[in-house]
């Protein structure tokens, strides 16, 4: 017990033990119907409006990155928990591995935040291998009602542009919101464009959009 207790409160290992202890307390708040459980994808990842320039950059790297490592649509809550259990279970066995100096010296400091690094990044690789086959049953059991849900709905773009072969922004659905992968074969659309989902492109696992002021000038279909 004592050596556990050394390397789970060492440094870096306390550091995903106290996140990891965050998510376990944001959980039981939403046990209690205190706040929803994919909450904090409309805090994070959709409400751009609060934020600097800056920020929203960020913001918009999270959202693409998820979309682009196949995690997009799974509640960030949950990645969240998955990737702090991992890394905190991989910082702890490099701490095993690793030698660390007794005390808070710059030898033990440097150690450490290597240990850190590597186990951030060990446990987003974990993660997306843990997490992916999920999402990839979530988009088996329902994709039509997925298409249902956002076809014809507005977004915002989120991503610096969307055009024929890339971009991606956040859709209102009523609930937490959802990032999808954006498509404007006619036009380059930069960020912030308001828009409207047209039709469904399976072949790029994409929405087809065009700016919500061409939708409404040219009343266009829904296919």
């Amino acid at each position: 017990m004592t050596a556990f207790l050394h390397y789970a409160l060492g440094f870096p290992t306390f550091i995903f033990g106290m996140l990891l202890l965050c998510m376990l307390l944001y959980w039981v708040i939403a046990i209690f119907g205190l706040v929803e459980v994919d909450s904090m994808d409309h805090w994070v990842l959709f409400d751009g409006s609060h934020h600097g320039h800056g920020a929203e950059d960020s913001i918009g790297a999270l959202a693409g990155l998820l979309l682009k490592v196949g995690l997009g649509g799974i509640p960030l809550t949950v990645i969240l928990t998955v990737l702090f259990l991992l890394s905190w279970l991989i910082s702890y066995a490099l701490a095993h591995l690793v030698p660390m100096p007794e005390g808070w010296t710059l030898l033990n400091i440097v150690t450490g935040t290597g240990l850190f690094a590597a186990a951030s990044v060990l446990g987003f690789v974990a993660t997306v291998i843990v997490l992916r086959p999920l999402r990839k049953a979530i988009a088996m059991v329902a994709p039509p009602e997925e298409a249902k849900v956002v076809l014809g709905r507005t977004g915002l773009v989120r991503s610096a542009v969307v055009n024929a072969s890339q971009g991606y922004g956040s859709v209102e659905d009523g609930g937490g919101g959802l990032n999808v992968q954006m498509r404007s074969p006619d036009r380059e659309l930069p960020r912030g464009t308001e828009v409207v989902l047209i039709e469904r492109m399976p072949e790029h696992n994409a929405w087809r959009v065009v700016s919500k002021a061409e939708f409404e000038g040219l009343d266009l279909p829904l296919r």
